[in-house]
């Protein structure tokens, strides 16, 4: 049991609470396929977790967005992930948005 790095995603994004913009943030993302999940042809990522990091450095709203619950991440290639910050400094968890 373990995983696969499957991609590795760079690039700016935006970063929702709800509905609401929060800010543009740079983003540094790895998908891992997970053995439980396995990904189908069509779709490597499906059954993926995905972790990184966004760049909060310097703002005020580090805390306001430790905060929500849904918090949304748009990828320059269109694709939605859903995540939580586990640290101050930036560092998430999440999943694609199916």
């Amino acid at each position: 049991m373990g995983r696969r790095l499957v991609e590795t995603l760079r690039g700016i994004g935006a970063v929702h609470a709800d509905e609401r913009l929060l800010r543009v943030a740079r983003y540094e993302l790895s998908v891992w396929s997970e053995d439980q999940g396995r990904p189908t042809d069509a779709d490597p990522t499906s059954g993926a977790s995905i972790d990184g990091h966004i760049d909060i450095t310097g703002i005020a709203e580090a805390a306001v967005l430790t905060g929500p619950d849904s918090l949304t991440l748009t990828l320059e290639d269109g694709r939605r992930l859903v995540f939580r910050l586990t640290s101050s400094g930036g560092r998430i968890l999440g999943r694609f948005v199916p």
